[in-house]
């Protein structure tokens, strides 16, 4: 994989270290994503017996646990899809 030049976007160390002991990127997602939503589930029971527990962790919300998982596999060379892969129709361009 260290020659692959597709892991010159891959930024995050951690995923650098698991692609090079031949995890594929779902596995390494997992690895993550699980982690994340323990810790969201944790918060939210911690803060329903007591609104000022883990105060260092942020809203504690999904939406915040989405872009927390978003950033970690954007970090770790993911990408977006492109209209082409998702099949989506062309959009007309509009005369100005």
């Amino acid at each position: 994989m260290a020659d692959n030049p597709r892991m010159d976007d891959v930024i995050c160390g951690l995923a650098q270290m698991g692609y090079a002991n031949g995890k594929n990127g779902i596995e390494i997602a997992e690895g993550w994503i699980v982690p994340y939503i323990e810790a969201l589930l944790a918060v939210r029971d911690g803060r329903a017996k007591d609104p000022a527990a883990f105060p260092c962790y942020g809203e504690g919300t999904p939406k915040e646990t989405a872009r927390r998982i978003i950033a970690r596999l954007l970090d770790a060379g993911w990408r977006p899809a492109d209209a082409d892969c998702l099949n989506l129709p062309d959009i007309p361009e509009t005369s100005p």
